[in-house]
């Protein structure tokens, strides 16, 4: 896992994502759409390892909202919510990182990067996804997570991840995410298309549309100042 860690990443970037959520019930489907913005900055000393915002764009139902994350270099995390309509920004609360965050299948959690030393990781042989060859990892939590453990394939030759299935129970599949397109952008590796998909067919399809490495973020984009700033 430490070879997925460390493959090159940009201390900063700004993204675009668009979120295709996917609802099948009695028979039928219901599709919502959304789009973001993501602002990430990582560190290489101080308290933090990383930091990140998120701030909705689309539809106007949900524009402004926005979600602002703080990596800690020990694992911890702080994190914060922004409603528009509340006008404030309410911390995330630790028991509340297993819900859903905008209504799709990721929750906070999800969002909120793990550091290697949050959880345990046992080789658990090769098998192909995709026609790719990838290296199995059983991983469970030494920190607090929502997950009971989670299975994760990785691509051997660009040591990406390619697949993780995520467990609530032992042998109880919660739901998976498959990565369905990776690029080369620059110097990086950056997977644009992500879909998580639960048992039941429901599912939130995460695309990302434009991307910009290396953009010189400044530390007030990450601030509670600056998520609840209007565009």
């Amino acid at each position: 896992m430490e070879k997925v860690m460390n493959t090159p990443k940009p201390l900063s970037s700004i993204s675009e994502i668009h979120l295709e959520i996917v609802r099948k019930k009695s028979g039928k489907t219901k599709r919502k759409t959304r789009a973001f913005l993501k602002y990430d900055k990582r560190y290489r000393s101080g308290e933090h390892s990383k930091k990140s915002l998120v701030k909705f764009l689309k539809p106007k139902s949900v524009n402004g909202t926005g979600l602002l994350s703080w990596i800690k270099t020990d694992g911890s995390s702080d994190q914060w919510f922004f409603l528009p309509k509340l006008k404030l920004a309410k911390r995330v609360k630790s028991k509340e990182k297993g819900k859903s965050f905008m209504a799709t299948d990721f929750i906070y959690e999800d969002l909120d990067n793990r550091n290697i030393n949050d959880d345990t990781f046992i080789l658990d042989g090769m098998k192909k996804v995709d026609n790719h060859s990838c290296i199995v990892l059983l991983s469970k939590p030494i920190r607090k997570s929502s997950y009971w453990g989670k299975k994760i394939f990785v691509d051997e030759k660009l040591w990406q991840i390619r697949k993780i299935e995520f467990f609530s129970k032992e042998s109880v599949l919660d739901k998976t995410l498959f990565v369905k397109e990776i690029i080369k952008k620059g110097n990086y590796w950056l997977p644009t298309v992500l879909e998580m998909h639960k048992p039941n067919g429901n599912h939130t399809i995460m695309r990302v549309e434009a991307f910009k490495p290396d953009a010189k973020l400044d530390d007030e984009v990450f601030t509670e100042a600056f998520l609840i700033q209007k565009d």
